[in-house]
């Protein structure tokens, strides 16, 4: 299993266990902390969810090479790193756009969109080429030559 499947897999278990507790607390506090609904469904969709289906799918569909590292998963570790900075940012950002109206936050949550929308953008580049049928991968090999 490449690095970057386990890396995208454990992340996603992090947020799967951090949104458990967030429910947990949303449910003792039901009406209290309203605020927490939309941190709940954003680190169980896109922080687990997504994750995990992220990472298995770049696992079952190899790439062109099986080589580790940055540079031979580079499409996979920048929708990495886009996602999670995105997640993290809304994490920190949707809470306090509750309380404060501050235009800070309000960017924030723009760039943690912004940042979601160019890992799902980096994600479908990567996956793309990795999908084609056998007849146009032959089609591929072929203008090569």
């Amino acid at each position: 299993m490449p690095r970057i499947t386990r890396v995208f897999i454990k992340t996603g278990m992090i947020y799967f266990l951090a949104s458990l507790a967030v429910g947990v607390i949303i449910e003792i506090n039901s009406i209290s902390l309203p605020v927490l609904y939309p941190l709940f469904w954003h680190m169980l969709m896109l922080g687990w969810i997504t994750q995990i289906i992220f990472g298995v799918s770049l696992w079952m569909f190899p790439g062109r090479t099986r080589e580790e590292g940055f540079r031979a998963q580079m499409k996979g570790w920048i929708t990495y790193i886009l996602l999670n900075l995105g997640v993290v940012l809304r994490i920190i950002a949707e809470p306090m756009l509750s309380y404060s109206n501050q235009p800070v936050w309000q960017i924030l949550i723009i760039a943690s969109t912004l940042l979601q929308m160019g890992a799902a953008i980096a994600y479908v580049i990567e996956m793309w080429p990795r999908i084609q049928s056998k007849k146009q991968r032959r089609k591929n090999r072929k203008k090569k030559w």
